[in-house]
């Protein structure tokens, strides 16, 4: 009998020790998972007004104005069945040619990546500047890169409306009044969102959330950038 009850006890006390393992494996883990997330969407906010700039930008060269409708100037850059406007709007915004440029890269295309070496050899034997607009106009004379890429840059203008934490819309505001126009790009996150957080048991307890915006762009200044 004394032995059972040892037995027990000790089956008791390993189950202990592992809820207590996974408990401590989770309040490391949890939190991290959450900040990860959290730094992914702070990214790809930043990047998304970035790709809001220079599309709004493309809709300028045009107008000699901005549009605070994003749905307006995508549509004007996608309509252009010539691809011009696509074209100027993917060269000028540095941060969708570079993602354009590792889509590549990091593909398993031996040829795509053949191309991309020898033209960052070429750049490089006679100190050359190649950028990753470079790389992609060469890409782009082969029709099924061609229309990979401006899938890809399609892609940005579909999908920068929200802020990928709240799925709130980004505040445009645009002044065209005065001789040089000027544009405000803004994360929608706001107090009432910080709250909401701070009320959440599992994101702001569990997982040590500490909401806060993710900055703007004025009139071509990154907030984050200048901080």
């Amino acid at each position: 009998m004394a032995k059972g009850v040892k037995s027990k006890g000790s089956i008791i006390y390993k189950l202990l020790i592992v809820l207590l393992g996974a408990a401590l494996l989770f309040t490391i883990l949890y939190p991290k998972y959450i900040w990860d997330q959290e730094d992914k969407n702070t990214k790809r906010c930043q990047s998304n007004m970035v790709h809001i700039l220079y599309a709004e930008l493309t809709y300028l060269t045009e107008n000699n104005a901005y549009n605070d409708t994003l749905s307006v100037v995508s549509d004007f850059i996608k309509s252009d069945t010539t691809g011009t406007r696509l074209r100027s709007y993917m060269t000028a915004d540095s941060a969708l040619a570079l993602d354009i440029y590792n889509y590549f890269k990091l593909s398993n295309d031996s040829l795509a990546s053949q191309i991309i070496d020898s033209l960052l050899a070429y750049g490089k034997k006679y100190d050359l500047d190649t950028t990753a607009a470079l790389v992609i106009d060469s890409l782009k004379t082969i029709d099924q890169y061609a229309e990979k890429i401006d899938s890809i840059a399609l892609a940005s203008l579909d999908n920068f409306y929200t802020c990928p934490t709240t799925g709130e819309d980004y505040i445009v505001e645009v002044n065209n009044d005065s001789a040089i126009k000027v544009i405000n790009i803004t994360c929608p996150i706001d107090s009432l969102d910080i709250a909401e957080i701070k009320n959440d048991f599992k994101l702001n307890v569990l997982g040590g959330l500490k909401l806060k915006n993710h900055g703007n762009i004025d009139n071509g200044d990154k907030s984050w950038i200048n901080r």
